[in-house]
């Protein structure tokens, strides 16, 4: 390559080394962040209430997994991530903390991976460590989801481990990789086996994997159901059908949730194969070739499904900065390569480019930490209610947050989100005992999160039996006060608790609404 102009290389280094400073800065924000929010005592989440309550029944000898009732209906997501929860908090204590520690430390290892896949491939340090630092500019863009306490960011680490175990190690390693990674998520069943598709050069790797994790994944999904009588390939594979598939959000996938947020990493990806057009015939590329095709269709798939959220896309973003980074790599290489053609001036001019529209991608991702850190305020209104509810005799159901619950020393009941599977399927013996708790008035009062409309199936607390039962609603305490995370919104009451206003769960000045008991109570016509 032709030596350069000095102040063009003293230009091209300072802006690699901003690019690199800014992808620490980025991983070092996060850690911030997540270290802030690691002791916060209530949900960021709205599913972290549910996650915990999984949790505590497993450290309580429990089981995760067993017949719907009104006390418990698990989640439909695979066992690992609780069970390695609830051993870590042998040590750290039951609490949120220890949830949100095992999703920190799995996005520092998912870090580690993108950086360590594109180092093994590149050798460059640079291309590594902004492949990595992509990934953390991500965060805001991810709703803060790396340290959420959720199954999402241990999947997201397995599946890059396993990528990089099928790329470059033992296949039966691999194998045993991608089995921890269904068994945190079960969205990655099919990779277990289709990822070892690109090593169809050499077969014997290529079935040694497909075999190992085959017969791996149906030992291990026979035991769980043996031990749950069932009901494990109940909540892990027959539920999901009946999220409604949404077309629009199929055909907004590429151009929103991938483009949209690294508009820059998708133009190298493109000028990479457009400068070195990848060699067809090698393993490399039918490997990244291969699995950014599977991974796109299968989160794509995911994402155009009723329901789906952004923590859907997040292995989709790894994988692109892993290949953002390789595409540094093969642009820098075609850059010094004397075949390319171009002037010592303009090789210069054109790495400066690259790192300059590096340093823009990641600072366009600049985020106020303080946004995603609960306020003390927040922590003083969530002490306030779950003080309110201790303070209310009888049975007090938090639809949204079984956790706060167990908290307040109330019964134990499941969250909503895994519950409305079982109503809407229907589950006839859980819906018959639901419909009699609510005749019989059983919940002194039910916390909800949003309008009774916004829950399904549609009607479960608007039909003229619920409403019959439970036709006052009021004000949850603390209802109108700022929050990061879900709160609940109304308190639903027998109708017979109108005279008692003095109640704990009704403070002086909650707006009371009684047209549901008068609906009820006025004669047919």
């Amino acid at each position: 390559m032709p030596t350069p102009a000095p102040g063009s290389a003293e230009l091209e280094r300072w802006l690699r080394r901003a690019a690199c400073s800014l992808s620490i800065f980025f991983v070092l924000l996060f850690l911030l962040v997540a270290l802030r929010r690691l002791r916060y005592p209530f949900e960021l989440d709205r599913l972290e209430s549910g996650v915990m309550t999984s949790v505590w029944r497993i450290a309580h000898g429990q089981q995760l997994y067993s017949a719907p009732t009104l006390e418990w209906v698990p989640f439909l997501y695979a066992p690992l991530y609780f069970y390695l929860s609830a051993a870590l908090a042998h040590m750290t204590g039951l609490g949120y903390g220890t949830l949100r520690l095992v999703s920190i430390l799995a996005t520092l290892g998912s870090l580690a991976t993108i950086y360590a896949s594109v180092f093994r491939e590149t050798r460059r340090h640079a291309a590594a460590l902004v492949a990595a630092g992509l990934f953390a500019c991500l965060y805001d863009v991810c709703l803060g989801w790396y340290d959420v306490g959720r199954v999402d960011s241990l999947s997201v680490f397995f599946f890059l481990l396993a990528l990089y175990a099928t790329r470059w190690a033992n296949p039966v390693a691999a194998a045993l990789l991608w089995l921890l990674a269904f068994h945190t998520k079960q969205t990655f069943l099919p990779f277990g086996v289709l990822a070892f598709l690109p090593l169809w050069r050499t077969p014997r790797r290529m079935v040694a994997g497909m075999a190992t994790f085959a017969s791996l994944a149906w030992l291990s999904v026979h035991l769980l159901n043996r031990a749950s009588g069932g009901w494990y390939s109940h909540y892990a594979f027959g539920t999901a059908h009946q999220l409604a598939f949404v077309p629009r959000n199929a055909i907004l996938f590429l151009p929103v949730d991938i483009v949209g947020p690294l508009p820059v990493a998708v133009a190298i990806l493109l000028a990479a194969a457009i400068l070195r057009p990848p060699n067809l015939r090698s393993s490399a590329t039918a490997f990244y070739g291969f699995i950014t095709v599977l991974l796109l269709g299968a989160t794509g798939f995911v994402r155009a499904h009723q329901g789906a959220n952004i923590n859907a896309v997040i292995p989709a973003y790894a994988w692109l900065c892993i290949l953002a980074g390789l595409s540094i790599h093969r642009i820098l290489g075609w850059l010094e390569d004397p075949a390319s053609g171009l002037a010592p001036r303009h090789v210069q001019l054109a790495a400066c480019t690259l790192w300059l529209a590096l340093c823009a991608q990641l600072l366009a991702h600049i985020y106020q930490p303080g946004r995603w850190v609960p306020s003390r305020a927040s922590i003083g209104y969530r002490n306030a209610l779950l003080n309110a509810v201790r303070a209310t005799p009888g049975d007090v159901w938090l639809v949204d947050h079984s956790y706060d619950g167990i908290l307040a020393g109330k019964p134990l009941h499941p969250d909503w989100d895994a519950f409305d599977a079982v109503l809407g399927l229907p589950y006839p013996p859980v819906v018959a005992d639901f419909n009699r708790a609510i005749a019989q008035r059983r919940y002194s009062a039910i916390l909800i999160d949003y309008s009774e409309v916004n829950y399904a199936p549609d009607g479960v607390f608007t039909n003229p039996a619920f409403r019959a039962a439970y036709g006052l609603r009021a004000s949850a305490p603390g209802s109108a006060q700022p929050n990061v995370t879900d709160q609940p919104q109304l308190t639903l009451l027998p109708c017979e608790d109108l005279g008692q206003l003095s109640a704990p769960l009704l403070p002086h000045g909650s707006f009371v609404d009684a047209s549901g008991c008068r609906a009820a109570a006025s004669p047919a016509p």
